[in-house]
């Protein structure tokens, strides 16, 4: 098997840096910030189309919008990202069934290592990629990652990477730990939806029926 990890969200628990990243950016074009809960839970079911700024015209929401993608690839902000509680027991026992590569949509991929270094688990991946800022080529990408192992796993928390995956024709697991609710994954095309990588591991030792059911090829007869 090998393993194609999404850092935001199957990883890292995003919500408390996101909220931060919120506060700075309304704060920083003059407009009323929404509580946390509220946010998050904007964030999990609309995505960036959420209004989270009430009432503000386009040029405002414009303005917000990409201080708060600012925001959230600051080195200072990803170094505050902290592992999930079961991501790295998940993670060793997913490593221990086959390669495991970090994947990002993000642009700041020296941050994130560092995040995986000082938690401990920069060894427990092969190799780390941040994907091209251009959608058509990250299924290419992936591919190349994939390196036709038949049983191969994305394991995504953003609907673009589901997507991207799709389209690369991969099987793929979308998490609901992360920044997308469980019904946003599945309009994406994820081939299934669990909580978190505890749960993915869990299926893994039970003999994924649920995973083949789904489209996961069985594991080889010895």
């Amino acid at each position: 098997m090998r393993f194609l990890i999404e850092f935001e969200g199957p990883i890292v628990d995003l919500a408390p840096a996101w909220f931060a990243a919120h506060e700075a950016a309304a704060t920083a074009v003059g407009w009323s910030r929404l509580d946390q809960a509220t946010f998050w839970r904007l964030i999990r079911t609309q995505g960036r189309t959420a209004e989270v700024l009430p009432g503000a015209k386009p040029h405002k929401l414009a303005d917000y919008l990409a201080r708060f993608e600012q925001q959230l690839e600051a080195s200072e902000s990803i170094r505050e990202l902290h592992p999930h509680d079961e991501a790295p027991a998940a993670l060793a026992e997913l490593a221990r069934r086959g390669p495991c590569h970090m994947v990002t949509l993000g642009a700041n991929l020296p941050a994130r290592l560092a995040v995986l270094e000082e938690q401990g688990l920069r060894n427990l991946f092969a190799q780390a990629v941040a994907l091209s800022s251009d959608p058509r080529r990250r299924p290419d990408e992936l591919r190349v990652l994939a390196a036709s192992d038949p049983r191969a796993i994305v394991v995504a928390g953003t609907e673009a990477l589901v997507r991207a995956a799709q389209s690369a024709e991969l099987f793929t697991v979308g998490l609901t730990c992360g920044c997308c609710a469980e019904r946003r994954l599945h309009q994406a095309g994820a081939s299934v939806v669990l909580k978190d990588l505890a749960e993915l591991v869990r299926s893994l030792q039970s003999g994924a029926a649920d995973l083949i059911r789904a489209g996961l090829l069985p594991a080889p007869l010895d």
